[in-house]
């Protein structure tokens, strides 16, 4: 999980003309986020760490969200605006607390 901790990762995306893409398959995490359970998938390829809007609304409420210029692209003919980042985010994992970047995307 060391590469999914990197602050630097969201420099780089940010820094990148390429929009976010998923090009190979994800592996499930099982993860605390804000005291709820959840799976989150693991992609070291992607580069950057993704939450969905509702996710965000839902269980992290009103967080602040920094600037981005992102894009995801979900298909062929499908981008996704990126809504910002919110930063230092606390998961848990394994007995293991880290605080991770993720990119907001509508949904």
């Amino acid at each position: 999980m060391t590469p999914l901790i990197s602050s630097e990762w969201v420099d780089e995306v940010e820094h990148s003309f390429e929009e976010i893409k998923i090009r190979t398959p994800s592996l499930p995490i099982q993860c605390q986020v804000a005291r709820i359970m959840v799976d989150l998938l693991y992609n070291p390829i992607v580069g950057a760490n993704l939450m969905s809007a509702s996710f965000t609304h839902t269980y992290l409420g009103d967080e602040a969200l920094a600037l981005t210029s992102k894009h995801f692209r979900v298909g062929p003919l499908l981008s996704l605006k990126g809504l910002g980042i919110l930063h230092n985010i606390t998961i848990h994992h394994n007995n293991v607390e880290m605080a991770l970047d993720f990119h907001v995307f509508d949904n």
